[in-house]
Formats: structure tokens, C-alpha cells, sequence
């Protein structure tokens, strides 16, 4: 079989502090799936190549599309491609990934159209509903599913007998039995990243941490064996967590040195720090290697494992950024969202990590449903220790009940969530505390939006007033667009963003419910 790749443009906005330009991993491992099976593959990365491009979105202010138009990523696929696969990992893209999609069913009639990803995992029935051009959905980890669906189409046996499927039949929708889980991630061929345009990335400074250079992505490990109600980890990835032998992982990275000149490494791992042994025995290879490269753990981590020993290990190796997730300061609301950490040993652990110079970041959330007013104010007290402690940054942001996720499923049973564009673009929160849509009942989206600021300003005002020097570092850094620290990152990013919305005059076609 022929299959085309299709990693659809991001969906992103002028305040939105998180990186929309990451390289497509999970791209890159399914294409070297299928090429290791026999099939072949090419990839369209419509971020990657049209990475200087933004289109204005009508529907969300400040709202910017970031990659190339549906018409320039049609014109790429190849003629004679029997499938063609879209990404769809973050829900918010959702009503633009359809249009995509159902662009491309118009054009290439007679190909399987196929989607997966993490938004496609969470909601495969409506899905398939809402766009009527896709045929099939793969969820979860895709690399077994996927070469399972090219065979079976390859020979033409049912589709029935392959694991992790949703599907039309007889004018319905088929569900298979699901795919079970790889259990060993190292199995796996590594990334095909001469299918992508990694050096744009490498040479633009993309990267989820801070910027050491030429960045390139990986993964140690895979799955979480944790159970927040806020994380759709669960249902994609699944809570049996593998890690790679530390030589492997090793090898990978020497390999990227050689090959594109990496000077550090960004690590997306969801969990990467669980077995303190392991880390340590990573540490000391790297050490012992002599690499001169930095790395980073930019995706929230675990604190058990992190203790002095430990972060003075990730310094000597060249780590130099790592973010925590302690999510919320109130014991209460820990229970609530089954966030198993104590927030004493979070609180050591960060004190740990200072002590050794790492740059260290902290995750929270506001906003989650059924918090009190005193657990808003627990969570801000933990904001000011942290601050105190010495952390460089810390992120608050409203709670967005993702699909996928156990909170997003009580919210949709009770009818506080209608699956439609308006909720899809709507989780644009996630990573802009400026659009706020609250789902606790003690708050409203205006209250909400004010707390998660007010308590970024206590975070940085307490930090800057302790480390005054900490803020003159920050100007010099924005304006010679260099950051070295996340709040530096988002204001160059959004200074980017801002230039680039003034050149975008173009808006993206009215959105359609389908719903």
C-alpha cells in the first residue's frame, strides 16, 4: 500500500504560551513504522513547511492558523496514494482538521481516509459523525494499528479482525477490540526524520523548553501509570509506563549529534522521572560520555525521584530545564483530581533542584470543578512558597475538561459540555489564560480569568522583588529574542505572533457546525 502522512496546521493565539512549532514525533514514528512493514509512506508536515505562515481565524480573536492552506497541502499528496492518514492530536484543532479532511475526501475519492491521534482516541463515534469524508479511526499508540490496517487493506481481509478501529459498515459505525499496548517502546524503529523537515525546526529554534539551540526531540518512555481526572493519558497512552534502556537512548541522541548537529534535546516524555535508579544511571552515561550537549524535561514531571543527589546528577549530564506539575496547592482538590503528590516533597524537591541551578518551572490549574474559594487560596499560598523557593517560572491556567479525559466525560454526561465548534475552539484556554470558560461553580469565566493572572503577577512580582536580577535578565533576553527562561520564551513568542497577525489580513473560511 501507498500511504500519505498528513500533520495538519496548528490552531494557536497571540497570548497562548505554549509552543505550537514542535517537530511531529508521533509523525515520525508512524512513518517508520510503516516503512519498516513494507508499506510505503511519504509525510506532509503542513507546519513544517509553512512554518512563516499565519492566517487570521474570524471565529477566535487574536486567533491565528500557523502552516500552509488546505489547497498547497492537496497539491502534495501523491496521485496514487491508497491511503491517507491525518494527526489529530489536540481537540481544539478539530473543526479545521474536518474542513481538512473532508477537503481531501473531495479531492481523492477513491483513498481511505484515516485519522488518529489523541482527539480522534477520545472521540471516535463523533468523529466519524461530523466528518462525513473519513472512513476510519485508529486509536491510541498507532504504530501496530496502523501496519495492521495497511495489511488488511493490502489483502483485502476484514476489517473486523484488526484491533483499535472505529469504522463505517453497512451504514453505521463498527467498533473493534482494542489494540493492546506495546510493552516494549524499545522495539520500536526510531523516528523517520528524513521524511520530515527537521531542519526548519532545528534552524528556527522551535523547541517545548527554553532555547539551547539546535533542539531535537525524544522519548525515553511512553504511558503513566498516574490516574488524574484531568488527563486524557488514560485512553491514548494508557497507565502501563515503559521505559528504554539507557544506552538506547543514548545511542539515539549520538546519532542525532552527528547526524544534524543537535546541541540539546528535548525530552516529551509525559512521566520521564518514575525509577530514580534509572535517571541516575542516565545521568552518569552522559557524563561519562562527555556530549557536551544540554537537555531538557519541559513536559510536567514526578518529584519522588528528585532529590539533591539527584538534580546535582542532571546538572553535571547538561540538564537544564525541568517542569514540575504539582497542579494545585490544596490538599482537597489533589484529592479531587486523583493527583497523587505531596506537596512537601514537591516543595523539597524544587528546593533540591535551585541549590543545583537548574531552571525549574511549575504547572497549575484553577478553576477545576467543585473548588472552593479557600482551596483557591491554598493554591496561591503554594505559589508564593514556590516563588520563594527560588523556581524561574510558573504557569496557572484555567481548567479545560479535555476529551479523553475522566472530568470531561462527568461534564459531558451531565450536560455541561455540547460537542459542537464553540466547544472545541473553546479550549483554547488550555494554554491562554486569557480566554477563560470555567467550569466550577463557585466562579465565573471573568473571575476566573482574573485569578489565573493575578497569580501569575503575585508569582513574578514576589520572584522579581526577591531576584531583582532575575528581571533585567528577562528585558535583555526579550529584546535580543534569545530567552532562557519560559516567561522570556512566551513574550518572544508572542511578540512574534503579534508581528505576524498584522501581516495575516486573511481570514480563515466561517466555521460550519456539523454537529
Amino acid at each position: 500500500m501507498y500511504i500519505c502522512l498528513i500533520r495538519p496546521p496548528t490552531i494557536t493565539t497571540v497570548g497562548a504560551v505554549g509552543e505550537d512549532t514542535a517537530p511531529p514525533i508521533g509523525v515520525a514514528y508512524l512513518a517508520s513504522a510503516v516503512r519498516e512493514a513494507g508499506h510505503s509512506v511519504s509525510v506532509i508536515d503542513a507546519l513544517g513547511d509553512g512554518i512563516e505562515i499565519y492566517e487570521r481565524i474570524s471565529s477566535l480573536d487574536t486567533g491565528m492558523r500557523h502552516g500552509m492552506a488546505n489547497a498547497d497541502i492537496i497539491a502534495r499528496i501523491p496521485k496514487g496514494s491508497d491511503v491517507i492518514a491525518v494527526t489529530t492530536m489536540f481537540s481544539l484543532e478539530w473543526p479545521f482538521t474536518r474542513d481538512l479532511i473532508n477537503d481531501i475526501g473531495a479531492e481523492f475519492p477513491n483513498a481511505k481516509l484515516i485519522a488518529g491521534g489523541e482527539h480522534i482516541t477520545a472521540l471516535p463515534d463523533y468523529a466519524l459523525e461530523d466528518c462525513h469524508a473519513l472512513d476510519i479511526c485508529c486509536l491510541g499508540e498507532g504504530e501496530l494499528t496502523i501496519v495492521a490496517l495497511l495489511d488488511a487493506l493490502s489483502n483485502k481481509t476484514p476489517l473486523d479482525e484488526v484491533p483499535g478501529l472505529y469504522f463505517r459498515k453497512d451504514g453505521g459505525i463498527t467498533q473493534t477490540l482494542p489494540q493492546s499496548r506495546n510493552r516494549d517502546f524499545n522495539s520500536l524503529a526510531w523516528p523517520a526524520w528524513d521524511l520530515i523537515p527537521i531542519e526548519t525546526y532545528l534552524s528556527s529554534g522551535a523547541m517545548t523548553g527554553v532555547n539551547f539551540g539546535r533542539s531535537m526531540p525524544i522519548i525515553a518512555s511512553r504511558g503513566c501509570p498516574y490516574e488524574c481526572t484531568f488527563c486524557s493519558n488514560p485512553v491514548m497512552w494508557g497507565r502501563l509506563w515503559r521505559i528504554r534502556p539507557v544506552e538506547a537512548v543514548i545511542e539515539e541522541m549520538e546519532h542525532y549529534i552527528k547526524l544534524y548537529n543537535v546541541t540539546n534535546f528535548d525530552f516529551y516524555d509525559l512521566t520521564a522521572i518514575v525509577k530514580r535508579k534509572w535517571i541516575i544511571e542516565f545521568c552518569n552515561a552522559l557524563i561519562e560520555k562527555g556530549l557536551n550537549i544540554t537537555w531538557q524535561l519541559p513536559s510536567g514531571t514526578r518529584s519522588e525521584a528528585l532529590d539533591k543527589t539527584v538534580t546535582d546528577l542532571l546538572n553535571q549530564s547538561g540538564c537544564r530545564y525541568i517542569n514540575y506539575a504539582p497542579e494545585s496547592g490544596s490538599e482537597a482538590t489533589l484529592k479531587r483530581i486523583k493527583k497523587k503528590v505531596d506537596k512537601e516533597n514537591m516543595a523539597f524537591s524544587m528546593r533540591a533542584g535551585v541549590s543545583s541551578d537548574l531552571n525549574i518551572k511549575a504547572n497549575i490549574v484553577l478553576g477545576f470543578p467543585g473548588e472552593r474559594p479557600k482551596e483557591r487560596y491554598e493554591t496561591l499560598y503554594y505559589i508564593v512558597r514556590m516563588s520563594m523557593i527560588g523556581i524561574n517560572d510558573v504557569s496557572v491556567f484555567p481548567f479545560s475538561p479535555y476529551p479523553g479525559s475522566e472530568l470531561f466525560e462527568s461534564s459531558r454526561k451531565s450536560g455541561g459540555i455540547q460537542l459542537c465548534d464553540d466547544y472545541f475552539i473553546s479550549l483554547s484556554q488550555y494554554t491562554d489564560p486569557t480566554y477563560t470558560q470555567s467550569y466550577c461553580e463557585t466562579l465565573t469565566a471573568r473571575q476566573l480569568r482574573i485569578w489565573c493572572l493575578f497569580s501569575m503577577a503575585v508569582f513574578y512580582g514576589t520572584s522579581f522583588l526577591r531576584y531583582p536580577t532575575r528581571f533585567f535578565r528577562l528585558m535583555y533576553s526579550v529584546w535580543k529574542m534569545m530567552p532562557n527562561t519560559k516567561l522570556g520564551d512566551a513574550l518572544v513568542r508572542i511578540r512574534k505572533k503579534s508581528a505576524a497577525i498584522k501581516k495575516s489580513p486573511n481570514l480563515a473560511r466561517p466555521r460550519t457546525d456539523q454537529a
